[in-house]
C-alpha cells in the first residue's frame, strides 16, 4: 500500500520458508557481509490486481505535513502583524479626532 502516491497492488499466492543451508541460501549470500543467510521466504505468486485509487486517501508524514504547512503558517504571521499595525493605526486615528 502506498498511500502518498494512491496505489495498492494485492498478491495472491503461498509461502514457503526454506531453514538452514541450501543452494537458494548460499546464491542470496551478500559477498564481504558477515551475517550468514539463516532462511529464506520464497513466495510463489498466483496473481497480482492492482486497485483502482478512487478509494485510496492520501496520507502523508508528519514532516511531509510539516514541509507543507510552513509557508502557511509563515503568512498567518505576516497577516496578524498587518492587522495589527492597522488596528494600531486606526487607534491613533481615533485619538487625533477625539481631541
Amino acid at each position: 500500500m502506498d498511500y502518498r502516491h494512491r496505489k495498492r497492488i494485492k498478491i495472491w499466492g503461498r509461502a514457503e520458508l526454506i531453514e538452514g543451508a541450501s543452494e537458494l541460501s548460499q546464491q542470496l549470500q551478500v559477498p564481504g557481509y558477515a551475517a550468514k543467510v539463516e532462511r529464506v521466504i520464497l513466495f510463489h505468486v498466483d496473481a497480482i490486481s492492482e486497485n483502482c485509487p478512487q478509494h485510496i486517501p492520501i496520507r502523508y508524514s508528519e514532516t511531509e505535513v510539516e514541509t507543507m504547512m510552513a509557508p502557511l503558517r509563515d503568512r498567518i504571521t505576516q497577516l496578524e502583524q498587518q492587522i495589527g499595525e492597522q488596528n494600531a493605526a486606526l487607534i491613533t486615528l481615533k485619538t487625533r479626532k477625539v481631541q
